[in-house]
């Protein structure tokens, strides 16, 4: 190759990596050997020889000893500013308790380190996975930590349990009535609130990117929540993360995000999704879709049509096989009202990034999108239906006639396969994250692992999606395995094709960011049962190693 001109001169590149297994994930399935960047760009890629005269006394050089080379792992649908929190809070999944009781041991526990008053703040607790066969209530955490108000939110982050200090510190007695698109949860004999709040009633106890009402639980400070993201950011960046579509921002992470890209202090890049309740703020601004810099962005607008898969508060037409009676929860039972949003959403120039998981659900986000789209032509809009889990063969086509991308769970079958078929049955579940057939429907898809509801590791959502097996072992819907090749581009080219971002990221090409991570094996040479356990030895990102932290 001839080497790159700067201004009459060869450019020296930053970084030299050499002696590599490039797995490039172009179009030609392109390998090479050696890779140059110069300013956080890639300038040049192919062999040793082909670069060598592109380093330079101030070039550092990396020589790879055969590693495998990647290009950088992008999550699409993940939630970082979630996951910030985490360490704030009381993590009830490390360990999960396997009883009530040790659940509430432990929140005794922290109770017992808090003063009288203080909030408690548990999350990510898991009801399937507790054995005396019966969700937490409010009379439970009533009896662990009379004296201080208490939020558990389930791992799902679509409902929670209260206790009855934390109903008072709100304002709720048993009159209240169920809000639009929630549920406060009620004991069936007695009819009084059993602690049980579901999809809105659960928004002010902790999820402030939401509501826009006044939150019940006090957000962190400022400062706090920068540092945890930092935090958080590194521990992606472990795992070969180099940028997310962090899929819900509050207005106050809009802004810590924007304060850490100004600063050069985030290791990874964010496409933000800011939900819907802030669109006119940005209709007031002009602020169209689209905008922001390599390192922090905006294409999308977040709604959320129905619950989740794992919480079982998903819409579904049919209902759920272990009681059909519950057809799960619609946060917008007006159809009007949900196609207004999305066209207005539509005629910004954003990305209509639709969070719905049930096929009832995903038949009204499509009418939606549908109505915006003729009333409003665009050559390209690429709104999204987030996780998308409950598909037929109309969904597929009528998903591909619009050009919608699809962000289903990557690794949830791994995670929570197991229990999906007694709530789902064996023919649904076997098309559900259906990667296979939304490939063969011509659908545009992209790899999430709607972290910290799903497990965070990109690796295991692509042993997940080759393989289809449970934690148990059994296989569900080999019909959507996928190949090894196809698995790692739902990470990388597919996912930056997402979020408009396919001509800068997602392969290692030149003129496309320096973002890439180093494998200690070979995922394409190994049993796929494994690729899970393969060791992220580097994490690059423009150019600049961010993992290990030198």
């Amino acid at each position: 190759m001839k080497s790159p001109i700067r201004a009459g001169k060869k450019v020296e590149a930053d970084l030299l990596i050499k002696n590599a297994q490039i797995r490039t994930l172009d179009h030609e399935g392109t390998i090479a050997q050696s890779l140059a960047e110069f300013g956080g760009w890639i300038i040049g890629i192919g062999s040793n020889e082909d670069l060598a005269d592109l380093a330079g006394p101030r070039t550092r050089i990396i020589d790879m000893k055969e590693k495998t080379v990647l290009p950088g792992f992008i999550d699409a649908h993940e939630h970082l500013s979630n996951v910030a929190e985490i360490p704030l809070q009381l993590d009830l999944s490390s360990p999960f308790p396997k009883s009530i009781d040790q659940l509430l041991a432990r929140i005794k526990s922290q109770a017992e380190r808090q003063p009288a008053g203080e909030w408690i703040r548990g999350i990510r607790y898991d009801d399937t996975r507790i054995s005396d066969g019966r969700p937490l209530s409010r009379q439970d955490l009533d009896t662990a930590a009379p004296h201080h108000p208490v939020v558990v939110i389930h791992v799902s982050f679509h409902w929670g349990v209260v206790n009855s200090e934390a109903l008072r510190k709100g304002g709720i007695d048993e009159s209240i009535p169920d809000p639009k698109g929630g549920q406060f949860g009620r004991d069936p004999g007695t009819g009084r609130l059993n602690g049980k709040v579901l999809e809105s009633a659960l928004y002010r106890f902790g999820l402030e990117g939401l509501t826009r009402e006044p939150m019940i639980v006090p957000p962190f400070d400022k400062d706090v929540r920068r540092k945890a993201l930092i935090a958080a950011a590194e521990m992606l960046s472990a795992a070969g993360i180099t940028g997310v579509h962090d899929a819900v921002v509050s207005p106050s992470y809009v802004t810590s995000y924007t304060d850490l890209g100004a600063r050069n202090s985030l290791p990874l890049r964010v496409n933000m999704l800011i939900p819907y309740i802030f669109l006119p703020e940005l209709e007031k601004l002009g602020l169209v879709g689209n905008w922001g810099n390599p390192w922090v962005r905006c294409t999308g607008i977040k709604i959320i049509v129905d619950g989740a898969i794992a919480g079982r508060t998903a819409a579904l037409r049919d209902g759920y096989s272990d009681d059909l009676a519950n057809h799960g929860i619609l946060l917008f039972e007006d159809k009007n009202e949900l196609t207004s949003w999305v066209k207005r959403i539509h005629s910004m120039g954003y990305q209509a990034c639709l969070h719905a998981n049930g096929d009832l659900a995903i038949e009204m986000a499509l009418d939606a999108i549908e109505k915006a789209q003729r009333d409003d032509p665009k050559p390209d809009p690429r709104h999204r239906i987030e996780h998308c889990t409950m598909i037929n063969e109309s969904i597929l086509r009528r998903m591909h006639n619009l050009g919608v991308i699809a962000t289903p769970f990557a690794s949830y079958l791994w995670q929570h396969g197991d229990k999906l078929v007694k709530y789902y049955g064996r023919e649904r579940s076997e098309m559900m994250f259906a990667h296979g057939s939304f490939l063969k429907g011509g659908v545009g898809v992209a790899g999430g692992s709607d972290h910290p509801a799903g497990l965070h590791a990109p690796l295991l959502g692509v042993q997940s999606m080759v393989t289809r097996k449970t934690p148990s072992g059994e296989v569900i819907g080999a019909g959507q395995r996928i190949s090894v090749e196809e698995a790692f581009k739902m990470y990388t080219a597919y996912a930056a094709y997402a979020s408009f971002e396919e001509d800068i990221k997602g392969s290692l090409t030149v003129g496309r960011l320096a973002d890439l991570v180093v494998l200690n094996q070979d995922p394409w040479k190994m049993n796929p049962e494994d690729i899970g356990q393969i060791g992220v030895e580097m994490t690059i990102v423009g150019g600049t190693v961010v993992y290990p932290r030198e």
